[in-house]
């Protein structure tokens, strides 16, 4: 057995941990877990209500876009008014003079470029957000169907677009008028010789901007919305624009990896908290697969590997190994497929954004394949370390299924045990029958637990997992009483503010200490250890005093 170690682990204390599991009785039924589909979950009572109000919401609707088009009026002018002096205000220096500038929302969509389109009668009572879902995956031929090899935009990211009022809806009393401007503006445009886009001074004249994804479209009305390559080519690289559109290629950025092994085969990383492992929504680079880009490509001494090579990588667009996107974000402790192999190069397993630890990234496709296959059929060893408010108990074992959550969609929990008739019933009162009957079903989940010391308030706590679920550790550690310290989803709030104020820290303190594996190739049983970021490492040594001696 080879062992690769960032420090020395402490033993002490952990005799008592059990050194393997037995999942074959606990896992033999494991049945997929398919979670219900859609953010939008009517109740009868909503429905019975909707039927109630359905004369006065029209009414109720056409009103408050009018009042939004006029404090948007009277805000312009305000803004123009201000002139000079307040776009002033983005010139970002050398951040030292007091606090970071604010971007108008203005400036963030000054460069891109807005299309029309006519709700036609078919689309009355549509979801906006289904509607830009359809729009936006649209391909540039017009035949309907979505453009080959192109990443799909997610409702959720219609819905980032809407939250920042980057789409626009002119009520159906005002679109003959529009019509007519737009037409005339149009053809001064073609005249010009610039492209056919509506301009942005009759999207403030006549359209509103609208924030609600499930805000219902009305016939005869006109949508105006970011097409996708106005977004993809818009000059301004804000944060807020390259949040909507996926990149279509992984952007090597120079990072600071901590690497415990690596060969022509796979790499071994200490993840670095507040680092997410492959792009996706909301963080398209920082990430780890931008590091390795970079650094496989221009400072490993073992090569590129087969993701990041000029001439392999035209033979690995149309592969379908790889990954697979599982809800957008999630980062999730987990085997993982995914069909959108170019933005997760080689990613065999995730760790959530704030946790650090032990990563193993894979350099050629034969080798995700056989890693993928090890952690599907749990033939990899992993060990974590966590802070935990209260005390969970020496040699605890956590045996419970773990769920999507019915309302809340980017959590997990633990599926609520389907005879007590009174969740089953406070489920249906909150999903439908329908979605409750799927609510109640979960994958099996294996968590072990063993507290190392506990000062009366907190304790350092080994935890061994035998699955690898969405957020298992810390949904496991939530349902038993003692969550995560630092955990702002499945934490305590009021202890997670205590830990932002003594120590500036804002992450859950979670770290994926050890991983045990074959080697891909070799078939030599490997053990990666990783060492404690000096955050965490501070909370040990104020939990534990006595093991200040002691490296984790």
């Amino acid at each position: 057995m080879k062992v690769v170690t960032s420090r020395t682990v402490c033993k002490a204390k952990l005799n008592k941990v059990a050194s393997s599991f037995d999942l074959e009785q606990i896992l033999s039924d494991e049945k997929e877990f398919t979670s219900a589909e859609g953010d939008n979950l009517p109740t009868s009572m909503n429905m019975k209500r909707r039927g109630r109000n359905k004369g006065n919401k029209k009414k109720m609707m056409k009103e408050k876009l009018k009042k939004q088009k006029m404090e948007r009026q009277q805000l312009q002018k305000k803004q123009k008014s201000l002139g000079k002096s307040q776009s002033d205000g983005f010139d970002i220096g050398d951040g030292t003079s007091g606090d970071e500038p604010t971007i108008e929302y203005d400036n963030l969509i000054q460069d891109v470029r807005f299309s029309a389109y006519d709700v036609p009668s078919s689309s009355n009572g549509k979801r906006i957000d289904a509607a830009l879902v359809e729009l936006l995956n649209v391909d540039n031929g017009g035949s309907g169907n979505q453009a080959p090899n192109q990443m799909p935009i997610s409702r959720s990211q219609c819905g980032t677009l809407l939250s920042h009022e980057c789409v626009f809806v002119v009520p159906p009393e005002d679109a003959a008028e529009f019509r007519s401007a737009w037409k005339t503006r149009e053809m001064e445009i073609k005249t010009e010789g610039g492209a056919a886009a509506v301009p942005h001074s009759l999207i403030e004249q006549y359209g509103s901007p609208i924030k609600r994804k499930s805000h219902s479209l009305e016939a005869s009305s006109i949508l105006i919305y970011p097409p996708r390559d106005s977004l993809l080519s818009a000059s301004s690289s804000s944060a807020l624009l390259s949040n909507f559109i996926p990149p279509t290629e992984i952007i090597a950025q120079k990072l600071p990896l901590d690497i415990l092994y690596e060969d022509e085969h796979m790499i071994v990383i200490n993840k670095r908290a507040g680092m997410v492992v492959h792009p996706a929504a909301g963080n398209w680079d920082m990430t780890v697969v931008n590091a390795l880009a970079y650094y496989l490509m221009n400072e490993s001494p073992f090569g590129a590997g087969e993701f990041f090579d000029d001439d392999a990588k035209d033979d690995l667009d149309s592969d379908d190994s790889g990954i697979a996107n599982n809800e957008a974000d999630t980062n999730q402790n987990d085997a993982v497929t995914n069909s959108i192999s170019t933005l997760r190069p080689g990613i065999v397993h995730r760790l959530d954004k704030g946790t650090t630890g032990v990563l193993v990234v894979a350099k050629t496709s034969s080798t995700l394949a056989i890693l993928s296959e090890a952690f599907a059929d749990r033939k990899v060893k992993k060990e974590y370390l966590a802070i935990a408010i209260g005390n969970p108990g020496e040699d605890q074992w956590i045996n419970k299924p773990i769920g999507r959550h019915p309302l809340h969609r980017q959590r997990m929990r633990v599926v609520p045990d389907p005879s007590s008739s009174m969740s089953t019933r406070g489920q249906a009162r909150l999903t439908g029958p329908k979605q409750a009957s799927m609510a109640k079903q979960g994958r099996p989940s294996l968590s072990h637990i063993h507290t190392i010391h506990h000062d009366g308030k907190l304790s350092v706590v080994q935890v061994k997992i035998a699955t690898g679920r969405t957020h298992q550790i810390r949904v496991h550690m939530q349902d038993h009483g003692t969550p995560i310290y630092g955990d702002d989803v499945y934490g305590m709030s009021d202890w997670n503010k205590a830990l932002t104020a003594r120590r500036g820290i804002t992450r859950p303190l979670l770290h994926a200490q050890r991983l045990e594996i074959d080697h891909p190739v070799s078939g030599e049983t490997m053990v990666f250890e990783a060492q404690v970021a000096d955050d965490m490492m501070g909370v040990i040594k104020a939990i534990w005093p006595a093991g200040e001696k002691i490296e984790f």
